[in-house]
């Protein structure tokens, strides 16, 4: 392989999360497991029932299970921001 190139490292293409919306913002490895923190790419800040654009109102995390890399089983901790819309008060 004379003219090989390669590009950057990419945690969440290699774990094929890009699939699913999210990209890595950490990891943590252990002897036993790993851990990946990860972020939504795209919010969904509308609204369930009428539609609208909601408001910010806070975080939180969730913890899901992934393929294993390797022979650790991994953990996804998933950051997901949380909405209020202003129009008819429903939390999402």
């Amino acid at each position: 392989m004379s003219d090989a190139t390669f590009a950057c490292p990419d945690l969440t293409k290699f774990c094929r999360l890009d699939e699913l919306g999210l990209a890595v913002t950490g990891q943590r490895l252990r002897p036993d497991r790993a851990v990946l923190a990860c972020r939504v790419v795209e919010p969904d800040q509308w609204c369930r029932r009428c539609g609208r654009e909601g408001v910010p109102r806070d975080t939180v995390t969730r913890e899901l299970a992934h393929e294993p890399l390797g022979w650790r089983p991994t953990t996804l901790v998933v950051t997901v921001r949380r909405y209020r819309c202003t129009a008819c008060g429903h939390r999402g």
